[in-house]
């Protein structure tokens, strides 16, 4: 099963099942709304179970972003706490901090 189909039949029913987040080298990152929230442990670890071989970490941001380098507030809800990874693009690898660096492979060009 998939983590959706997995989410599917373990969350409420009529809950919308959260299935995109955005990969940082081994980091998930998730948004989760706030419906999601007293359901994250468990949404964070079936996330991490379906993805162990790509994910050590995942986390949910907290807050809004309030800085001019965007970076936010995030919350380890499965795995390791270890912000520090590798993200390999246009045939460079950068080493950053995600805690620290914002990152979003989806916004280059």
């Amino acid at each position: 099963l998939s983590a959706s189909e997995v989410l599917r039949r373990m969350l409420p029913e009529g809950l919308e099942v959260p299935s995109a987040f955005e990969m940082v080298g081994h980091i998930a990152h998730l948004n989760l709304r706030e419906e999601h929230l007293p359901f994250k442990s468990l949404i964070g670890q079936v996330i991490l179970d379906k993805n162990r071989k790509v994910i050590r970490t995942v986390v949910n941001k907290v807050g809004q972003i309030e800085s001019e380098f965007r970076v936010f507030a995030m919350e380890v809800i499965a795995g390791e706490e270890d912000f520090e990874t590798e993200v390999k693009q246009g045939g460079l690898t950068f080493t950053l901090d995600f805690s620290k660096v914002y990152w979003n492979s989806r916004l280059s060009t």
